[in-house]
């Protein structure tokens, strides 16, 4: 389950490329693409396992100048999908 406090980090053997607009990640074991929107992108990056789940939600807030409650939503679901995924790992 992923709390505010939650700290998350990219996986090793995920290649990241930008495009026209997009991040684009390929998971080197599983060969799946996967194309991020600029919002998601920024989410991506922030999950460096330093920024829990909160402070990237805060930071979201503020350079897209959302409602807090919106941002957290989304960007639960969007870590979630990237855990199940095995895009992401939870920082030990």
């Amino acid at each position: 389950m992923i709390g505010p406090e939650s700290r998350l980090r990219r996986r090793d053997r995920v290649l990241v490329q930008r495009a026209a607009g997009t991040l684009v990640l390929l998971d080197l074991d599983g060969g799946q693409y996967y194309a991020l929107d600029e919002v998601s992108a920024r989410v991506w990056e922030l999950c460096d396992g330093a920024h829990g789940v909160g402070a990237i939600v805060e930071a979201i807030g503020t350079e897209y100048d959302a409602p807090v409650e919106t941002i957290y939503e989304d960007v639960l679901a969007f870590l979630e999908e990237m855990l199940d995924e095995k895009l992401l790992v939870p920082e030990a």
